[in-house]
């Protein structure tokens, strides 16, 4: 068996083979033991009839399929094998150019990962973003903490915004209930716009036990169009107020709700935090502006195959996300004011890039030897299990390789980011 390659036609590597006469008869021969059971012929027990009888009866070609398909693996297992560096992305396209008496000749047109050269690097300039958490931050997250520490409690006030009601109504249109406009024992949030227009406004000074008919008019993108434009008046009536009482920032408040002894300590705490917290954000941020610019300068256009996989991938992904939350991909891309063929547009652009940044990567991996060894991967699990209590072997038997798969890929990428740190400059 002989063959040629021709690898000047971006990402599709195209293969002439040649194969002797005597190979093919040898593949013939193989195909005819193979199948020759699936043959009767009158004077013969099945399986036991010449092959040149059997190709009499049934045609000359009664073997040809089963041969080409064993040269077709051998001369694919033949190309593969001697040319390491061919990375197929789908299965080859077979033409067979003749089959005669000096042999068959085939063309296998094999898609592969393109040949691309990575862009500069190396010896580039980064800037990390300024870390910068002022007071105002700090206030923020100490307010927001205050709130997680609050409590409702009902209240003989007259409603005012930030409470929350238990009301009951009745939905007229034109004088008619209508389907939808009735509940009760509603718990309604004051200023939440849960409701349409100035629905909850109108709450507003109510006491408990008061009655109210709130006028309202439907908004022209109601989702419900039979009362897109409808006024229409509710007969409410306020069973319960409830307000939130947020405790002070005070030494009784830091001693029975958090680990610290003191205000001062407790908002050092939260200055702290937050300064990490930025710290880390920027330190991602650095990496991913790295790791773009590697892949937005090289140039390279992802075969189509694989785009193809990772759209389907991410569209059942999102499919299956819609599904969980009770609704079809379908309505959410109306929903979102999108139509199907917009929406799968944008998301194969994703796609594109994704399969275009894990070529690009890949290919950094290999020419710069930064694969992570299952040594090493062993060693970070074995870790792992020892804070949890377990043996490697539990970790991998119960896991079944999701966990094993993630760990191995976030230290590949620590990896990359941290060649990429040492071999520039970062400001």
């Amino acid at each position: 068996m002989e063959y040629t390659l021709d690898k000047q036609k971006g990402s599709l590597i195209v293969a002439n083979i040649h194969v002797g006469q005597q190979e093919w008869d040898e593949a013939l021969n193989s195909s005819y033991e193979k199948n020759k059971r699936k043959y009767n012929l009158p004077g013969f027990r099945k399986g036991h009839a010449p092959r040149n009888m059997i190709e009499k009866a049934y045609g000359a070609g009664a073997f040809v399929e089963g041969a080409l398909d064993e040269v077709y693996y051998k001369a694919y297992t033949l190309v593969l094998r001697e040319n390491q560096d061919i990375k197929p992305v789908d299965s080859p396209k077979l033409e067979i150019k003749q089959v005669g008496e000096t042999g068959v000749d085939l063309v296998l047109s094999i898609p592969c990962v393109p040949t691309f050269e990575l862009a500069q690097y190396k010896g580039l300039t980064f800037t990390k973003q300024e870390v910068k958490v002022t007071d105002k931050d700090v206030q923020d997250a100490i307010d927001r903490e205050l709130l997680r520490a609050s409590r409702l409690v009902e209240t003989k006030k007259p409603v005012k915004n930030e409470d929350f009601v238990n009301l009951n109504f009745d939905g007229y249109i034109d004088g008619k209930p209508f389907d939808g406009g009735k509940a009760e024992n509603y718990q309604l949030k004051i200023g939440s716009h849960t409701f349409i227009g100035d629905f909850e406004e109108q709450l507003i000074g109510l006491n408990v036990g008061d009655k109210k008919d709130v006028v309202v008019t439907f908004p022209a993108d109601y989702h419900e169009e039979s009362l897109r434009n409808k006024p229409a008046t509710f007969k409410c009536e306020i069973k319960a107020v409830r307000e939130r009482v947020t405790p002070k920032l005070d030494e009784e408040f830091v001693s029975n709700s958090t680990e610290f002894s003191s205000v001062d300590e407790f908002k050092k705490s939260i200055a702290d935090r937050l300064n990490k917290e930025a710290n880390d954000r920027a330190e991602i941020e650095l990496d991913n502006d790295m790791l773009d610019k590697l892949v937005d300068d090289t140039e390279l256009t992802p075969p189509e195959v694989l785009v193809d996989e990772e759209l389907n991938r991410q569209l059942n992904g999102i499919e299956m996300q819609m599904k969980y939350q009770g609704i079809t991909l379908e309505d959410y891309v109306k929903y979102i004011g999108k139509s199907m063929d917009d929406f799968k547009a944008e998301v194969r652009t994703n796609a594109t890039r994704n399969v275009k940044a894990r070529l690009v990567l890949e290919k950094l991996i290999r020419v710069e030897n930064l694969d992570i060894s299952q040594e090493e991967i062993d060693k970070k699990l074995i870790e792992m299990a020892k804070n949890s209590g377990k043996t490697l072997e539990e970790i991998k038997r119960e896991d079944n390789n999701n966990m094993v798969n993630r760990v191995a890929n976030e230290m590949l990428m620590k990896k990359i980011t941290e060649f990429l740190r040492a071999n520039n400059t970062i400001k």
